[in-house]
């Protein structure tokens, strides 16, 4: 009799039923990674938002300091000085600013026009660097009104007044000022 095959039988047969097949991994049990780096990514969103709110409501408390502008008061300038503002002649959009009765008595004009274009305010100005006028009677200087823009200028169109200012440096640092508005 032969014995043997018949347990290899048995035995291939208990090991193929459902109940002794390998542990499959529940869904349920899954990397606690993939639920800790979330939770500690929404705690510091949190955390982050409160202490916003915290800077801002404190700003909020904190007294404002008034800004306070202190604007130069100039001197008027010499009445000998004359200023006229026109349009150029030859150039389209273009005013001219001519000063007489310097005198030899100044070393640098700064400008500033004011003007407006289609009902936005606009403005020109000789920028933080004034002209040098050391030694001359008179001066005289053109300013486009308008924008340019590697070689394509756009004129402000329907200019009718302008306010000039302009400020005077003599030999001894002292500044003086001119200002008046002009018609177009």
């Amino acid at each position: 009799m032969n014995i043997e095959p018949k347990e290899e039988q048995g035995m291939e047969e208990t090991m193929a039923s459902p109940l002794e097949k390998e542990p499959v991994e529940h869904p349920l049990k899954k990397n606690p990674l993939l639920f800790i780096i979330p939770a500690v990514l929404v705690l510091l969103l949190v955390g982050f938002f409160i202490v916003k709110a915290q800077v801002s409501t404190n700003d909020k408390n904190k007294p404002t300091q008034k800004e306070e502008i202190i604007e130069e008061t100039l001197a008027q300038a010499d009445a000998s000085i004359e200023v006229d503002l026109t349009k150029s002649k030859i150039k389209d959009n273009t005013v001219v600013i001519t000063v007489k009765g310097l005198g030899g008595k100044y070393v640098s004009i700064g400008y500033e026009l004011q003007y407006e274009s289609g009902g936005v305010g606009k403005g020109v100005t000789s920028g933080s660097k004034p002209l040098d006028v050391t030694g001359q009677d008179s001066f005289e200087r053109e300013i486009y009104l308008g924008t340019c823009s590697k070689n394509v200028c756009k004129p402000d169109l329907g200019v009718t007044k302008v306010s000039l200012v302009l400020e005077f440096t003599d030999k001894d640092a002292k500044k003086s000022q001119f200002s008046k508005e002009f018609e177009l």
